[in-house]
C-alpha cells in the first residue's frame, strides 16, 4: 500500500459532511401555504443549498481516502497485471490503476470519467492548497475549483502554487466570472516562459476553417493574430452600425444579426474588387432574404479602435535591462498578454499614457452627479457590479450613493460613499423592501 504524503493529513482527519434530512416539504402544486414567511421560504432554499455543497465535499473528500488507502497487489503490478499511474498532473502521485473501477461503478460513470475524477481530486490537493482549503469550507465549489486546476494543468506544480497563491484573496470573496476571467493573466504571470511558448504554438496553428452548410448557414472558425481579431471586430461594429433597425428589415433587428449582414458586405466588397466583376453566387432570393441598403455610404477612411492596455508600475518588462524577464500586460475587455509582446501588438497604434489614478486627489463634490475623473477612478476601483456577486460591468451601472444622497449636505459625492451598481439592483436597493 503506497503511503499518502504528508501534506494530505488533514483530508483524512477531515470528518465527512453531516448530511442533515430536510424539514421543509415541497409544495407540489406550485403554490405556497399561507402560513409559510418569505424568511421560510429562503431558509429552506439556503437549507438545500448547503445540502448540496456538503454532499459534494463528503464525496470528493471520500475518492482521495480511497486514492490514499487502497491497497494494490505488488505481485500483480510485477506481473504486468496492474499498474501503478498518475491520473493527476505535475506534482500529484500515482494510484493503483483498478481503483478507477471501483469508483466508476458507485458513480456510474465509465472507468474514463472516473480517472479523470480521480486526477481533478489529486490537483486540487496537491497543486492549490489554498483553493483545496477553500473548497473543504465550502467557500468556492467542486466544479468551480475542477475548472481552475484543468486551466492549470500544463503547468508545473510550482507554478500551479504561483496561481494558487495569487488566488488565495478572491477565492470566495469575488463573483466566479470576475475569478475567471482574471486566472490567464495569473496563468502567464506564473510562468512566462510557459506562456511564450504556448503563444509560439498557437501562432503556428493560426487557421481560418468554415464548416459545410447546415440549415443553410456555416460556420466560421479560426485562430488570428490578435491584432486581426480585434480589429475585425470593431470593423465588423462599424460597419453594422450603417444597416437600418426598422421592423420591416428582420434581418437586421439586433445587433447579431447586423454583425452577420456586416461580414457579407465586407467579404462582398472584397470579392468584387479581386475579379472586378459580379459575385458568381446570389443567395438572396426572395425579397425577405436580400440584403438591406446601408443607411449611410460606405467609407474609405481608416476606423479607429480604442484599446486601454493596463502595465504595472513595477512590470520587468519596462525595465531597460537585457536581463530583464516580463510581466502582464492586461487588454481591457480582452484579455492578457507577456508585456514583452506589446512592441508587436501596439505597431503603429497611437498610444496615449495615463499615469495611475491615486483616488487621494480626487476631491468631494456637492453634486449627486459623479464628475467624469471620479466615475473613471470608481470604474478602476470596482470593475463590476458591487452587488453580492455582481457580473454587470461598472461601465453600464449607476453609480450609487452608499450612504443615500441627501440634498443640502456637501461632500456626499466621493470615492468612499460611491459604487457601481446595476440598473436593477439600484432600484431594489432604493425602493425594495
Amino acid at each position: 500500500m503506497r503511503t499518502p504524503p504528508p501534506d494530505v493529513d488533514e483530508a483524512r482527519t477531515l470528518p465527512a459532511p453531516v448530511l442533515i434530512a430536510a424539514s421543509v416539504q415541497p409544495v407540489l402544486s406550485g403554490t405556497v401555504v399561507e402560513d409559510e414567511s418569505n424568511h421560510e421560504i429562503l431558509d429552506a432554499i439556503d437549507h438545500a443549498h448547503q445540502q448540496l455543497i456538503a454532499a459534494e465535499i463528503a464525496e470528493l473528500v471520500g475518492i482521495l481516502r480511497a486514492a490514499d488507502r487502497w491497497k494494490i497487489d505488488q505481485d500483480a503490478v510485477g506481473a504486468g497485471i496492474e499498474r501503478l499511474i498518475q491520473p493527476g498532473h505535475d506534482g500529484t502521485p500515482r494510484i493503483a490503476e483498478f481503483l478507477a473501477l471501483e469508483i466508476g461503478a458507485l458513480l456510474g460513470i465509465s472507468q474514463t470519467s472516473a480517472l479523470c475524477r480521480i486526477g481533478d481530486a489529486l490537483d486540487l490537493r496537491h497543486r492549490h492548497p489554498k483553493l483545496w482549503q477553500a473548497v473543504l469550507t465550502g467557500k468556492v465549489r467542486v466544479w468551480q475549483a475542477t475548472k481552475i486546476c484543468l486551466e492549470c494543468a500544463h503547468l508545473s506544480r510550482s507554478a500551479a502554487h504561483n496561481v494558487d497563491a495569487a488566488m488565495a484573496a478572491s477565492i470566495g470573496m469575488l463573483p466566479w466570472t470576475r475569478i475567471m476571467k482574471a486566472l490567464p493573466g495569473q496563468i502567464i504571470a506564473a510562468d512566462p516562459d510557459t506562456a511564450r511558448q504556448r503563444e509560439q504554438a498557437r501562432r503556428e496553428s493560426r487557421r481560418i476553417r468554415i464548416s459545410p452548410i447546415e440549415d443553410g448557414h456555416v460556420s466560421i472558425h479560426g485562430v488570428v493574430n490578435p491584432v486581426d481579431g480585434i480589429k475585425f471586430d470593431h470593423v465588423l461594429n462599424e460597419v453594422a452600425k450603417t444597416f437600418p433597425t426598422e421592423p420591416d428589415t428582420p434581418l437586421c433587428r439586433d445587433l447579431d444579426r447586423r454583425r452577420s449582414l456586416a461580414f457579407g458586405m465586407i467579404t462582398q466588397d472584397a470579392y468584387t474588387k479581386l475579379h472586378r466583376e459580379k459575385p458568381l453566387l446570389d443567395l438572396s432570393e426572395t425579397p425577405s432574404n436580400r440584403l438591406p441598403q446601408r443607411s449611410t455610404p460606405t467609407t474609405h477612411e481608416p476606423i479607429g479602435c480604442t484599446l486601454i492596455v493596463h502595465i504595472s508600475a513595477d512590470d520587468p518588462a519596462l525595465d531597460p535591462s537585457p536581463t530583464s524577464t516580463t510581466g502582464v500586460a492586461r487588454i481591457e475587455g480582452w484579455g492578457p498578454l507577456l508585456t514583452e509582446q506589446l512592441p508587436h501588438f501596439l505597431n503603429g497604434a497611437n498610444i496615449t499614457v495615463r499615469p495611475i489614478i491615486d483616488p487621494v486627489g480626487i476631491r468631494p463634490v456637492d453634486s449627486y452627479e459623479t464628475p467624469a475623473r471620479m466615475r473613471l477612478a470608481l470604474e478602476q476601483r470596482n470593475p463590476v457590479d458591487v452587488f453580492p456577486y455582481g457580473t454587470t460591468q461598472a461601465s453600464r451601472c449607476d453609480s450609487d450613493h452608499t450612504i443615500p444622497y441627501i440634498d443640502g449636505r456637501s461632500s456626499q459625492t466621493h470615492l468612499g460613499n460611491l459604487g457601481p451598481l446595476s440598473r436593477k439592483a439600484h432600484r431594489a436597493k432604493t425602493h425594495g423592501k
